[in-house]
């Protein structure tokens, strides 16, 4: 086998498609009689082009070749990717336990899991309005958007450093949340704010 350097694909392409020079074609066929690596790269190569010539696929309609093309255009920015968040504890419906934990606090703390993300959520309940702060656990939240919407309005605060947020004092009752981060939505569509 020959160890000096190797013919580059591009080469090869040319050769298979009858693109090359008398001069480079019989400096290619010399290497190749001594390089059992150039060579097989060259049948695999002469086998591809036989395959792709006996194609008899029929192309898409343009119509629907253009379509396709559309769904994302050039330049376009990524899709957001939107999930809806689970539930997955809720300290108003935790069994108690003893020590410490088992002291009542005036917060309610919901954890909710979205895929690659967790959001753990603050409630206090003073005089029928709820100070609500949390939390989202995940990476590149920061300067993320949360929006929560109800029969009131709707508020927005931003994740600062840590991915917290904080919002002023909002009527009990029904709501949703929804956190804006660079390639993510989370939606929690019904949030109780009560006691």
């Amino acid at each position: 086998m020959n160890t000096s350097a190797h013919i580059s694909l591009g080469t090869l392409a040319d050769v298979v498609e009858d693109r090359a020079t008398p001069a480079t074609l019989e400096t290619i066929r010399a290497h190749v009689a001594t390089c059992s690596t150039c060579d097989d790269a060259l049948q695999r190569l002469k086998h591809l082009v036989v395959m792709m010539r006996s194609d008899v696929v029929t192309d898409a309609p343009r119509d629907l070749l253009i379509s396709a093309i559309n769904i994302f255009p050039p330049g376009a920015p990524p899709r957001l990717q939107r999930i809806i968040a689970t539930l997955i504890f809720d300290s108003r419906k935790a069994s108690p336990v003893f020590g410490m934990r088992s002291l009542r606090t005036s917060s309610r703390q919901l954890l909710y899991s979205a895929e690659q993300s967790d959001l753990d959520l603050r409630i206090t309940v003073q005089n029928e309005e709820c100070i609500l702060s949390g939390q989202v656990i995940r990476e590149g939240c920061v300067g993320g958007l949360v929006e929560i919407s109800g029969p009131t309005g709707s508020a927005e605060a931003n994740l600062n450093e840590l991915c917290e947020f904080t919002f002023p004092a909002i009527p009990v009752g029904q709501y949703s949340l929804r956190i804006r981060m660079q390639d993510v939505e989370i939606e929690i569509p019904e949030l109780e704010l009560k006691d």
